[in-house]
């Protein structure tokens, strides 16, 4: 029995387990947000807003799971794997709100100091993202417009972001750590990616010897620890911090120069 196979017996046996009016109430097209399955791995991809269907998955320890991360207006991922016929899931982390600097809605758009968010909208655009954790949906122009008016801004340079817990009450801004010239301290990345996803500084253009800035949104480590899942505010997507902004002989250390630590207020 392949991982499709044995995900449709075990959705299907878990739907059962629900009152009839919550199934009546809410088709499975909706109960199930996004799914999908590595063929290789066994490893499925799952979304929901069902509290109760989420609750009826194992974690990876075999123990009930009323604590699952269920969909949000950010997105939260875990992961589930078939094992003889009952699924487990792993948390993999908070995921924010995927938005492209590039976006036609407002690549041409002013954000601050004259210049366009196609051109230089990345660090905005991260913070967008970050924002939608806590809830917030504002896409970027709308932040870019609150945040100029809380003076954050220096011309087009975001220099002021401690301000933007003005702007936005529900976040506070722990300050930056830069690695400009030193090899970045892993062990205090990784202490804070714990604490939810990252705003961080990677180089634009890697191959050329002159650094070129760009902020991406660090979501968690890959499954060997050797990459970050990164989502970009340049085209939008997720992907990997080395295959994409570093050379190939860089590691995490060498790949990245600095962080920005926006967090939702506990």
């Amino acid at each position: 029995m392949n991982t499709v196979q044995l995900l449709g017996r075990w959705f299907q046996s878990t739907i059962d387990k629900l009152r009839p009016s919550q199934v009546q109430s809410q088709a499975t097209s909706t109960i199930i947000e996004e799914l999908f399955a590595d063929f290789n791995g066994g490893l499925v991809h799952l979304k929901t807003e069902h509290a109760e269907l989420a609750a009826n998955v194992l974690r990876v320890d075999g123990t009930p799971g009323p604590d699952v991360h269920c969909l949000n207006e950010a997105g939260a991922d875990f992961a589930l794997l078939t094992l003889e016929g009952r699924a487990y899931f792993e948390v993999l982390g908070q995921s924010v709100m995927l938005y492209s600097q590039r976006d036609p809605r407002w690549r041409n758009l002013i954000y601050a100091g004259g210049l366009t968010f196609a051109a230089a909208g990345c660090y905005v655009t991260a913070v967008a993202m970050i924002l939608s954790l806590a809830g917030y949906g504002d896409e970027p122009p709308i932040v870019a417009a609150k945040l100029r008016e809380a003076g954050c801004f220096s011309g087009a340079l975001l220099t002021r972001p401690d301000g933007i817990p003005a702007a936005y009450p529900t976040m506070r801004y722990d300050g930056a750590v830069l690695w400009h010239k030193v090899a970045a301290d892993l062990e205090k990345f990784k202490a804070e990616l714990s604490k939810g996803p990252v705003i961080i500084e990677v180089d634009f253009v890697p191959p050329t010897a002159k650094f070129n800035q760009h902020f991406v949104v660090a979501e968690r480590l890959t499954s060997d620890g050797n990459d970050l899942v990164i989502a970009d505010p340049w085209d939008g997507t997720r992907t990997k911090l080395l295959e994409r902004y570093a050379k190939d002989s860089w590691d995490l250390g060498r790949a990245l120069y600095g962080m920005r630590l926006l967090r939702v207020k506990t």
